[in-house]
């Protein structure tokens, strides 16, 4: 076990025995040293007599019969000195040992301490909306205040990536509002000042802009519910290449239209989902190949199973995606065209929330060129029913 990953349990338990038998040592030698001097000091009062029969003793021989009533006759008064000069030391070099611990449970606990109040300040900082200065604390022994510090940093990445994304989406939906918006403000405009004429044809042209607005609002609503895990809610055992099926012929009018032939590739895939967001998931899918993919006049559908995992893939032979779309290919409001133009029709969320439908059930979706040319997008879940 690394010291730097001791739990704080296991280095509070150290640490006190260490201060435990510091202590200990400290007053044992201490003590030891000081009856030294006193003994010292002791042989130094005494008179040559009573000295020459102490050594004697000391040595194991047997004074002289003066000499030893020399040292009887000093010896009670030297022992009461002795005693008190020991109580002494024992009382100091326990108060040193004492105030020695103290600061080293000190220096301890502001090792200990210090992150905390870093995260603390950090936490202060967070709460008036400053993300960007981070925690910023260095690592420490503790195995618990490590992991605490480590999840704030993660907490404030997250933070700090959930601002920008949050800056990003409000100036992309207002961007998107403003060209309609824009369009129907003059447009009314025009007709109040007679500038254009109040008629069918005009009435249809504010329509297509309003529902363009009215399509914009739903599908920013079926993100916000897939922020609040409130997107998918009546799951049932489906088979994926049923619902390929089904949404495939009710979108072949549209495909047709286009001159796309629908080729399918349909193996078993059974999955627990809701069939109304894979519905849609698929209609996403497969419009986008209609909306973008439209010059191959191709697109097939393949479901089965993948290792043991259900899958989609909706394959096309346009253009591609262009380079770097893993990147920025499922931002909101990202369109196949450099030009971002709305000659599609499409809102620019339709990955977004493809996406989102996905991970609602625990699936991945995967987008990427094919190197014989055209696009594939494929839904891998995460198990089956």
């Amino acid at each position: 076990m690394k010291l730097w990953r001791l739990r704080l349990r296991t280095m509070t338990a150290i640490t006190i025995t260490t201060m435990l038998i510091f202590a200990v040592a400290l007053v044992y030698f201490g003590v030891s040293w000081y009856a030294d001097n006193i003994e010292e000091r002791i042989i130094a009062q005494l008179s040559p007599d009573a000295s020459k029969a102490f050594s004697d003793i000391d040595r194991g021989v047997m004074p002289d019969q003066r000499q030893l009533q020399a040292l009887i006759e000093v010896l009670p008064g030297l022992e009461d000195e002795a005693d008190n000069e020991l109580i002494k030391s024992v009382f100091l070099f326990g108060l040193l040992a004492v105030l020695l611990c103290s600061l080293l449970g000190y220096f301890i606990s502001r090792r200990i301490a210090a992150p905390l109040g870093e995260l603390a300040d950090a936490a202060r900082r967070m709460a008036t909306g400053d993300f960007s200065g981070g925690a910023k604390i260095k690592a420490n022994p503790i195995a618990e205040v490590a992991f605490l510090v480590d999840s704030f940093e993660s907490l404030t990445r997250e933070l700090q990536m959930m601002e920008r994304r949050l800056k990003f989406n409000t100036m992309a939906v207002a961007h998107e509002l403003r060209t309609p918006l824009t369009i129907l403000q003059g447009r009314l405009h025009g007709i109040a000042d007679d500038v254009f004429p109040l008629d069918k044809q005009a009435i249809r042209h504010l329509i297509v802009h309003v529902e363009g607005l009215a399509r914009l609002v739903d599908d920013l609503r079926t993100l916000s519910l897939a922020e609040t895990n409130s997107l998918v809610k009546d799951t049932q055992p489906l088979d994926l290449a049923a619902e390929c099926a089904a949404v495939a012929e009710a979108a072949r009018p549209l495909m047709d239209e286009a001159g796309i032939d629908i080729d399918m590739s349909l193996e078993p895939a059974p999955i627990c989902g809701d069939r109304q967001r894979l519905r849609q998931l698929l209609l996403i899918l497969m419009d986008n190949v209609r909306r973008y993919a439209a010059s191959g006049k191709f697109l097939r559908c393949s479901t089965g199973l993948q290792d043991g995992r259900p899958f989609v893939a909706i394959e096309d032979k346009g253009p591609g995606f262009p380079p770097g779309v893993e990147a920025h290919g499922i931002e909101l409001f990202w369109r196949m065209e450099p030009s971002r133009a709305r000659k599609t029709g499409g809102t620019g969320l339709g990955l977004s929330i493809a996406r989102a439908i996905a991970r609602a059930h625990d699936s991945d979706l995967q987008i990427k060129t094919r190197p014989d040319g055209g696009a594939i997008v494929t839904v891998v879940f995460g198990k089956t029913s």
